[in-house]
Order: structure tokens, then C-alpha cells, then sequence
């Protein structure tokens, strides 16, 4: 084997290694998703998750990151795929919500997605579920 193909091997190996590093860091990082009434990060948890209004997002320390209108609010079926499939888009690790149905449990189970149940305002259950981590 001559220097440039030791060097060639090399430098693929330190790249492949970089990714998997990368992957793994961004894995850990938490980003909890909400389904809520509101926009606003002092919001009620939607009694239905699927066809909650909005979803809020918040990062690992409980920031507020964003709020979105939730696309499959209003459709016939296919609701938990859909949401699920936004959810993993949006790379949420969790996701809180006051009730979740079965296909959407098993959706989410299949995407790695963990879920807790909780009522009340968005950021407060946001503040306990980090507290408890």
C-alpha cells in the first residue's frame, strides 16, 4: 500500500468517525414538543394531542423555542402518522401531552420519541418534566 492510499484511509476514517460523534451529541439533546390551546408558551395542554391547535417547543433547559399550528388538527385520518412524522421532523425527543392514544403511542415509540402525560400550562409542565431528568 503506498502513502496515499494509508493517508486516503485515514482520512476516511477520522470522517466516519466525526459523524458518528456528531449523531450521537445531537441524539442527547433533548427538544420536548406540546400540544396546547394557545401559541403562547403559558398555554393550556390540549386535551387532544393529535388534533391539538398548536405545538410548542422547548430545548433541554426549558427555553420556549417556537410555536406552530398544528397541520393535521383538522384531518379525516392518518392524524398520529402525521403528527409523529412532524414531531421527528422537528427532532423532539419528548413530547407532553394530556392524553395520547394508542396509534399515536405506537407511532411514537417507533420514531424513539419518549412521552409523558401532564395537564395544566405548557412551560410549567415543561419546568417539571426537566426537573425530574
Amino acid at each position: 500500500m503506498n502513502l496515499k492510499s494509508m493517508q486516503t484511509i485515514f482520512l476516511s476514517i477520522v470522517i466516519v468517525l466525526l459523524i458518528v460523534l456528531a449523531s450521537r451529541a445531537t441524539a442527547q439533546i433533548m427538544k420536548i414538543a406540546v400540544p396546547t390551546t394557545g401559541y403562547e408558551k403559558n398555554s393550556l395542554i390540549s386535551e387532544e394531542t393529535g388534533r391539538a391547535p398548536f405545538f410548542l417547543f422547548f430545548d433541554e433547559k426549558g427555553n420556549f423555542l417556537e410555536a406552530i399550528k398544528n397541520p393535521a388538527k383538522n384531518q379525516s385520518g392518518g392524524i398520529s402518522r402525521m403528527v409523529v412524522s412532524l414531531l421527528s421532523d422537528k427532532n423532539v425527543t419528548m413530547i407532553i401531552a394530556e392524553s395520547i392514544g394508542d396509534k399515536m403511542k405506537q407511532a411514537l415509540i417507533a420514531h424513539n420519541i419518549n412521552f409523558t402525560n401532564n395537564t395544566g400550562i405548557a412551560d410549567d409542565a415543561v419546568k417539571t418534566i426537566i426537573k425530574k431528568q
